[in-house]
Formats: structure tokens, C-alpha cells, sequence
């Protein structure tokens, strides 16, 4: 497989993914580092998902990059020769789900081939289940666990990189790209990235992570995300510096060093955007819920969640250029990170001081 973001995107997209059923992407990932990162990372597996570590920087604060390997789909219930029941986990647009196809799966898919095809019914009661008739009924013996919407995995055709689950497959292959240009080149940063399962249903992996104690609090964190476009978030324009959420505006600290980054890289004629992206809510404000310091990197998403703001369902779209620029701005994030005085770095001088002043008194 050769190196790159969009040859890791296609290696991911390999597999369907949904709300905790993520293991089929997680081994694609796995593989992935084995071959690209090597005995360079640690890999940790937990509850919430995987933590990969470089240490090019030693002792200190970590630079953390998390994304999700999740995307909205359909948890399948009563399944039937002539259709299932079907759970909706995360938000697709379910105005423009009747008559929409869908493709069912087990529950560790090892290729995009579908156990069973077929259409959408019309919406349930508040709180009810979707109906699935088959077009492609299931074979005998087979256990089709998740389906997904039946849209291309992967295309890439004038610039634009189309797929059902860029959100948020793609910031996973620009977290993991960007560790490994820094890998490659050695430098002498830390540098985390988190992948976070079922964060469409509620930020699941992430509150685990943060429930766990495996998180430090000297560290900093960048939500990895591709987020619906907006006016002054728009696609073609490069990457989007993330001020803030829906639900909350983003450390003010973090956000000075991404702005640093992106001042170095305009200087080479890249394009950068700056937005308090207001289209949803995303994993930052959950670690900043919880007394971390964090912020965001988007790329700016077409068709976000396979169809709100079209008129029917169809492929989630980024152009190329961005998906690229959003991998460049978080390898020179990276560069600069040690030598910032962050919330990691400032704590961990001020508990040192603190230290020599006990000493003195002691002394004294």
C-alpha cells in the first residue's frame, strides 16, 4: 500500500463500520501501523478504542489526536427471510430514508460484500424501529448483525473524495498519516492518537477513555473531524482551525498554537480557514467537559451524514486538497508543540516550582 491519506482512507473503507461494531476498521488499522509504524508506536488497546503513542520528545506533555471509527448506520433486530427491524445509531437524515437501499453485514465484516440486500420502509413511531424489506434476502445460516447505507466506500474524480463514512474515517487517515510523516522524519515531538469507537451515539468511546484514567490532563487534545461546510468553511479552502462547536468554544491556548501553524504554512501558499464550526458537536467539547485542554482541526464536509442538505441520501464529499492540508497543518501543530507554553508544559513548571519553593521553606 503505498503512503499517502487517500491510500490509508481506502485501506480503512475496506470494511463498513458502525456504533460498536468497529472491529473489522480496528484490524485495518492495526495492519496498517504494523506496516508503517512499527515498533516506533506503542499501540494500546481499551474499552473506548486505541491509543497509538510516539515518543520522539521523551518525558512530557503528549500532542493528542483523536478521531472516531464509527459512522451512523443501522443495528438489525428480528431478522426475517423477508425483511428485519432495524435500530438507527447516529444521525442520518431520516427524512430521506424511505426507499433508500441499505446493505447488511455480520458483525466482523472481512470485505465490503454484503450478506443481504435492501430498501428502507417508511419512518417508525418516535422511538421505533426502521422496517428492512429485502431485495437480496440473506443465505440460510448467515447473521447479518449491521447495515449501512448502500453508497460507495471509496471514489476519488475531479478533486473530490467521495464515501459513505468520511465522517469520520477520514480523520483517522489524517491522524495516522501525519504520525507517520513525523515518525519518518523523527522529530522531536510527542505525539498521541486516539481512536475513539460509537462517538455517534453519544461521545461512548471518548467517555471511556476519559473514565479510565489512561488520559493525561498534561496533555492536549485535537478533535480530528470532517464537519458539515459553512460559510467561511468551505470546501477547496483548505482545512478549518476549529474555535469551537455547538456546544462550546474551544481553549484559547490550543488554539494559538494551530493559528501558529497555519501562519507558517500560509507563508508556503497553503490555505487555511478559521471558524466556530456551529453544525454539531464534537469530541473536543467532551474532553474540555472534563478539565482538558482541547481544540479542533475539520475538514469541510458535502452531504454530511450521507444527505443533510441534499435531496436524497448519498455519498459524503471533501475535496482532495483539504484532506492533504489538513494532514500538513497537524505535522507543523506537532513541530511546534514542544516548545509552547501549553496547559501540559505550564503545570508541570509551576509543580516544579512549587517543589524548590517546599524545599527552601523546608530549609528555612
Amino acid at each position: 500500500m503505498r503512503s499517502g491519506v487517500l491510500p490509508l482512507f481506502r485501506h480503512l473503507t475496506s470494511v463498513p463500520t458502525a456504533p460498536f461494531r468497529e472491529k473489522a476498521v480496528s484490524r485495518k488499522v492495526l495492519k496498517w501501523i504494523a506496516k508503517n509504524l512499527g515498533s516506533r508506536v506503542t499501540v494500546r488497546k481499551f474499552r473506548g478504542g486505541l491509543v497509538v503513542s510516539y515518543r520522539g520528545a521523551g518525558k512530557g506533555p503528549a500532542l493528542a489526536l483523536a478521531a472516531h471509527l464509527d459512522h451512523p448506520a443501522f443495528r438489525l433486530e428480528k431478522v426475517t427471510r423477508k425483511g428485519a427491524a432495524a435500530f438507527l445509531q447516529g444521525g442520518l437524515p431520516p427524512h430521506l430514508l424511505p426507499g433508500a437501499e441499505i446493505e447488511a453485514f455480520p458483525a466482523v465484516p472481512k470485505n465490503n460484500i454484503p450478506l443481504a440486500r435492501g430498501v428502507i420502509g417508511l419512518p417508525p413511531k418516535p422511538g421505533g424501529l426502521w422496517s428492512i424489506s429485502w431485495t437480496v434476502p440473506p443465505k440460510r445460516g448467515s447473521k447479518p448483525v449491521f447495515a449501512v447505507l448502500s453508497l460507495t466506500p471509496y471514489e476519488v474524480k475531479d478533486g473530490w473524495l467521495s464515501s459513505r463514512s468520511i465522517d469520520d474515517l477520514l480523520g483517522c487517515a489524517v491522524a495516522l498519516e501525519a504520525m507517520r510523516r513525523l515518525v519518518a522524519a523523527k522529530a522531536k515531538t510527542n505525539l498521541n492518537v486516539l481512536l475513539n469507537r460509537a462517538e455517534e451515539v453519544g461521545f461512548i468511546g471518548a467517555l471511556d477513555m476519559i473514565r479510565s484514567g489512561v488520559l493525561s490532563v498534561a496533555d492536549s487534545y485535537l478533535s480530528i473531524e470532517s464537519s458539515r461546510e459553512m460559510t467561511g468553511s468551505r470546501p477547496g479552502k483548505g482545512p478549518t482551525i476549529r474555535l469551537g462547536d455547538k456546544a462550546t468554544a474551544f481553549d484559547p491556548n490550543l488554539l494559538a498554537l494551530l493559528d501558529s501553524a497555519a501562519e507558517r504554512l500560509k507563508k508556503k501558499g497553503a490555505l487555511i480557514q478559521r471558524l466556530r464550526l456551529t453544525g454539531g458537536t464534537c469530541e473536543a467539547t467532551a474532553y474540555l467537559a472534563f478539565g482538558f485542554e482541547s481544540a479542533g482541526v475539520a475538514v469541510p464536509l458535502v452531504n454530511y451524514h450521507n444527505g443533510w442538505g441534499a435531496k436524497a441520501v448519498a455519498p459524503e464529499r471533501v475535496r482532495v486538497s483539504d484532506a492533504e492540508g489538513a494532514v500538513l497543518i497537524l505535522v507543523e501543530t506537532a513541530r511546534q508543540f514542544p516548545s509552547k507554553i501549553l496547559r501540559g508544559a505550564l503545570r508541570a513548571r509551576l509543580t516544579a516550582r512549587r517543589a524548590l519553593a517546599s524545599r527552601a521553606l523546608a530549609i528555612g
